[in-house]
């Protein structure tokens, strides 16, 4: 039962994402009116998802704070080049990857629970949450060549492997701080407007430090 209960959920994460997946790559893709579009919407979702669950004053205004750096980051990472494209592609395929490597690992091998902030949380899902994240290297090493027919970011770099691994525990880290809140207000998730992943908060809660660690990275010339 437990097992057909983690395939379900499984089926219903992967068919959210497939869903999505088109959306996030054409807004992004298009740098423009629609990105804005996507952006606000988002940001938007997740604004009113918070003010819906808690009335702490506090934790509005510091999640408001949270909230905007990050889609500013976005935008700002995201600019208007090709190798900002596949940078940014590059940024969420990692964090994406990172969520459902520890999504497998965890429910696959469980084992001894990494934090009591979030009981859900296993060092093997950590470990999946690195080794999934380091797929993103080839992959979007292969479609940059493919799509754009020119090498514009070496990702066989070390700086691009260590970059890569910061990345997944940023967003591990990320996730375990939401987490940590979302306990404080006693909730599991935000809300259910995505099957298989709760609301819009609970699938880009990592992301949002990504995207704010990646401004940082470029603010000083690393990427």
């Amino acid at each position: 039962m437990a097992l057909f209960k983690m395939n379900f959920d499984l089926i219903k994460r992967i068919v959210t994402s497939l869903v999505l997946l088109p959306v996030i790559i054409y807004s992004t893709y298009s740098a423009g009116v629609y990105f804005i579009i996507f952006l606000t919407s988002v940001y938007l979702l997740s604004f009113y998802e918070i003010i819906k669950n808690t009335k702490n004053l506090l934790f509005i205004f510091f999640s408001a704070c949270f909230l905007t750096l990050a889609f500013f980051s976005f935008y700002y990472v995201r600019d208007n080049t090709d190798y900002s494209l596949v940078l940014i592609y590059w940024i969420l395929a990692t964090t994406f990857l990172s969520d459902i490597g520890g999504y497998v690992f965890g429910k696959t091998f469980k084992g001894k629970k990494l934090t009591k902030i979030s009981p859900n949380k296993t060092y093997s899902g950590s470990v999946g949450s690195i080794f999934f994240s380091l797929l993103s290297i080839p992959i979007l090493n292969f479609l940059q060549n493919f799509y754009i027919k020119e090498n514009l970011i070496d990702f066989y770099q070390l700086k691009f492997l260590i970059i890569n691994i910061s990345i997944s525990i940023v967003c591990q880290l990320g996730d375990l701080v939401v987490s940590y809140f979302k306990r404080k207000i006693k909730i599991k998730n935000i809300s259910n407007i995505l099957p298989g992943h709760g609301g819009v908060l609970d699938r880009i809660d990592g992301l949002i430090f990504v995207l704010i660690f990646s401004l940082a990275l470029k603010t000083i010339g690393i990427i």
